[in-house]
């Protein structure tokens, strides 16, 4: 498997950034699988999409689940990918 590693140069780049991550976000099939980022399954960002406009962010290793939350919204998703925390990412306005 490739892996691809992505950095904006710039903050005028992070909409670029959000956009990107928010497409590729909606782009993954309901299943058991996701989009592992930053890592592997142990101990990266792994995105699952299981339900229908729901996709699901865990910061690994998770061994109680805390590290793990629910999104509706692709672009907060995007925003908690980049930012690797849940609360204040997800909160902010898109760019």
């Amino acid at each position: 498997m490739r892996t691809i590693s992505i950095q904006a140069d710039g903050e005028h780049l992070n909409r670029v950034m959000e956009e990107w991550l928010a497409h590729l976000v909606l782009g993954i099939p309901v299943g058991p699988h996701g989009i592992k980022f930053d890592g592997d399954l142990s101990s990266g960002t792994v995105v699952n999409h299981r339900a229908e406009g729901q996709w699901t962010v865990s910061f690994r290793p998770n061994p109680d689940g805390s590290r793990r939350r629910t999104y509706t919204n692709p672009h907060a998703v995007a925003r908690v990918i980049i930012a690797r925390e849940h609360a204040a990412a997800a909160d902010a306005p898109t760019q």
